[in-house]
């Protein structure tokens, strides 16, 4: 990609990157974009904090804004899989009776938010109880909303509302294939996020839930987590298809074969966002619009190109990888000798420390590392999912093997994912 064809947000990132801030605002300002500044200097600057979505999300949206039904059935496309959202009856409290309503669809930015912070939640502190109170308040407010309002249209209303439709949903997930012989294969999993949740709404708007993930879509949320940087999500929380554009780019870039580039067309994209294909070019403008002023201020390293014709995606860091900006000389440090032989502690606290704390809060939490035993030909990090294992070979093996010399290694140990027991019946 072509730095002519840099879109506005990264041509702002590389003026703060070469000539600092005063270029850059200046830069923005001519573009027509004063507030591209600021969305590129508040992530930029800023360590990248995690946040999680799953990967089924990140690949097939919730709609934008209310459809027209909004009591039907939403289906999402991406290649093989299909994603449907079902809205269920509940019981609900009506004029003083007890009564089966219909919620509807989740629509808007709100529900994307409330679904990140959830599995979030349910990924940092790895537990299925999760207690939207207090700390989903302070988050929200981490968030940009400076104040939770009350009332008919208040903010906390708007969230309850989108938030119980979440809670009142039923997902499928459908996975066809045409085998060569002209046989189709398919498969067939239903996902719930809960059948468990209780909670608590004040007269003045104020509210509160406690949510028990189910056990299945807990464990495969474990291995298909992707991470985001709660600082972008920050910058785009109210922007639906912004949001939708950074999730899906965080999802997919980082899975592109560097020797092979993905191309899309748009009418595939518009299956995607759930575009219906009657207005194309409405939807290309769209779009192209979130990309050039929003995602590609919060994601500098995501390479892709959106012209008029196909969508380019190219091997790109996953939003976690990228380093904040030091606009401040530093003195170099003097040279300190090489550590001696370290013990198996040493490797995973040296290998800590060249990713950043931030990282390996995200991936090393529950890492373990076993030395060689006779016979072995390496040494063993092991951590808690094979989503794990996978993320860190594609993406630290640099920091690894670096790690592994410092600490007098022959060689990187293995990254495993540790084997889950099953409890006997």
């Amino acid at each position: 990609m072509t730095s002519g064809k840099r879109p506005l947000g990264q041509q702002v990132h590389a003026v703060l990157v070469g000539e600092g801030q005063g270029a850059a605002r200046l830069h923005a300002n001519q573009l027509g974009q004063p507030d591209l500044f600021e969305r590129v200097q508040a992530v930029a600057l800023e360590e990248p904090t995690p946040s999680f979505l799953h990967s089924a999300l990140c690949a097939m949206s919730l709609p934008v804004r209310k459809p027209a039904d909004d009591k039907a059935s939403i289906i999402r496309q991406d290649g093989q899989y299909t994603l449907a959202i079902t809205p269920r009856p509940v019981l609900q409290r009506i004029d003083g009776q007890q009564r089966m309503a219909i919620l509807g669809v989740p629509y808007g930015s709100l529900p994307r938010l409330v679904l990140i912070h959830i599995m979030t939640e349910a990924v940092r502190t790895r537990s299925r109880h999760i207690v939207l109170g207090t700390s989903f308040t302070d988050w929200m407010r981490r968030m940009g909303f400076r104040s939770i309002s009350y009332g008919p249209r208040g903010s906390a209303t708007l969230i309850r509302e989108q938030l119980d439709r979440l809670l009142a949903c039923e997902w499928m997930i459908r996975w066809d294939s045409e085998a060569a012989a002209g046989n189709r294969e398919f498969a067939v999993k239903e996902v719930k996020l809960t059948n468990d949740y209780a909670g608590r709404d004040d007269k003045r708007g104020a509210f509160s839930r406690e949510i028990i993930l189910t056990e299945g879509f807990f464990d495969h949320l474990r291995d298909h987590a992707v991470p985001l940087d709660e600082n972008a999500i920050r910058q785009l929380r109210d922007s639906a298809t912004a949001l939708d554009l950074y999730t899906w780019l965080a999802y997919r870039l980082p899975r592109i074969a560097k020797a092979r580039p993905s191309l899309l067309s748009w009418s595939q994209l518009a299956v995607h966002f759930g575009n219906d294909g009657n207005n194309i070019r409405k939807f290309r403008q769209t779009i192209r619009d979130a990309w050039e002023r929003h995602v590609s201020a919060v994601y500098p390293e995501a390479r892709a190109e959106f012209d008029t014709t196909a969508i380019r995606l190219f091997a790109s860091p996953a939003p976690l990888q990228r380093r904040p900006l030091r606009l401040v000389s530093v003195a170099p440090k003097p040279d300190v000798p090489s550590p001696a032989p370290a013990t198996p502690r040493s490797l995973l606290e040296t290998f800590k420390e060249a990713i950043g704390e931030t990282l390996a809060r995200a991936w090393l939490s529950d890492a373990t590392f076993e030395s060689r035993q006779a016979g072995d030909e390496n040494s063993s990090l092991i951590v808690g999912s094979r989503f794990k294992a996978d993320y860190i070979r594609q993406n630290f093996g640099p920091q690894l093997e670096r790690a592994a010399r410092d600490c007098g290694l022959e060689r990187a140990p293995v990254v495993i994912a540790r084997v889950r027991t099953t409890p006997q019946a």
